[in-house]
């Protein structure tokens, strides 16, 4: 066999239990079992920290330490905490089953129902998930390590690029202030130009350091009352939304599992898109929230000019710039911020438009903060596949 034999802990007092739980694995060819086994709870931890088992099948009644002490304890333990427990117990009992499945059991068996090929399936099955959880656990660290790397160069670098932007504008502002009275009118038009790119230059630093900010160490998830959210961004836009005359529609929207700053973010972006990309109309905006399964699928509708329908896939992009006609200005980055944010939220976000009708983008929450969790492990899981 190519496949390096798996150690495999039993840990049961026993002995009749023991051997079948042997035998079992041993009539099974297509892996081979390192067999480490102990009568002690006790003595199964020592040899647990020892040994470093792949998989740990343990009774869940003890006479020193029962199974689901030793799952906890298991848990607890930084270096050891992803190595995959099996429960047995002589009698099946749905309450015992659900104690151990919470505390951390991989699996819980019966005894007396148990076959090699059942005891296999499930030995192999939790040494996989392990395995993944593993993986996953240290991607996650790496990505929160890149993550610091990458918000410490955000800071560094708009630091760095927003000092020689400031002086070069102030040092136009006194040519400007200097050559007032002597400026001919291509000069003038020159030096506006001028100013206007190193302004530009500025927002798009700004707009940088945000992105690159979504998704750091610092931004924890609670209960976010997406209704408070909202409507603060429209205090936020009082002025704009005055100047245009338009009108925001919104209905009861959910509370969810998120980063305050950043949904504000969102919705900011979003609105004030709406509001700048607006069609001869007076703007009108519609905010619904609809609970789809166990997700919150929001919606946000406007009747601008819409985005050309070969521009609809790539309007998250980075620096991504859609050409519908307008003469407005901007990063680029709003759109791929927000992907961003959704991203960060375990949903997904889209949109659909239509030139001369407008845009409606659509994202995706989960309406239960453990369904982040879950939507992360079923995609890596997917990804892994």
């Amino acid at each position: 066999m190519s496949a390096s034999p798996l150690s495999v802990l039993i840990i049961d007092d026993c002995e009749e239990d023991r051997e079948i739980l042997v035998r079992y694995l041993g009539q099974m060819p297509q892996r081979d079992f390192r067999i480490i086994q102990t009568d002690s709870g006790v003595e199964g931890w020592e040899l647990c920290q020892k040994e470093e088992p792949d998989c740990i099948l343990i009774d869940y009644q003890l006479p020193d330490l029962d199974g689901l002490e030793f799952i906890t304890s298991l848990a607890s333990d930084g270096k050891r905490k992803f190595c995959p427990v099996l429960m047995f117990t002589g009698q099946g009992n749905e309450a015992v089953a659900s104690e151990a499945m919470k505390s951390g059991a991989a699996d819980y068996l019966v005894k007396g129902k148990l076959t090699p090929e059942g005891l296999f399936r499930a030995v192999t099955r939790a040494v996989e998930k392990a395995s993944l959880l593993r993986v996953t656990h240290e991607q996650q660290l790496e990505i929160q390590r890149s993550q610091r790397e990458l918000e410490q160069f955000a800071y560094t670098a708009s630091h760095d690029l927003q000092a020689p932007v400031r002086r070069v504008m102030k040092f136009l502002e006194l040519l400007q202030l200097d050559l007032k009275d002597t400026l001919t009118d291509r000069s003038q038009d020159y030096l506006n130009r001028a100013m206007k790119s190193a302004n530009h230059m500025s927002q798009l630093i700004q707009a940088l350091l945000e992105f690159a900010k979504i998704g750091g160490s610092q931004q924890s998830f609670e209960p976010v009352d997406l209704n408070l959210v909202l409507n603060e961004v429209i205090v936020q836009l009082e002025v704009l939304i005055t100047t245009t005359g338009a009108k925001i529609e919104y209905g009861e929207l959910p509370t969810i599992s998120g980063n305050r700053m950043c949904l504000l973010q969102l919705f900011q972006n979003l609105l004030s898109n709406a509001l700048k990309f607006r069609s001869d109309k007076t703007p009108c905006i519609t905010i619904s929230a609809q609970l789809t399964g166990s997700m919150w699928v929001l919606k946000v509708q406007d009747n601008g000019v819409g985005i050309p329908f070969e521009s609809l896939e790539s309007v998250f992009g980075l620096f991504q710039r859609v050409d519908n006609g307008t003469k407005v200005e901007g990063t680029g980055i709003g759109l791929a911020l927000c992907k961003k944010i959704v991203d960060l939220h375990s949903g997904r976000i889209w949109v659909e438009s239509e030139e001369g009708v407008g845009t409606a983008f659509h994202m995706t929450f989960p309406s239960n903060p453990k369904q982040i969790e879950d939507v992360m492990r079923e995609a890596l899981a997917t990804a892994s596949q």
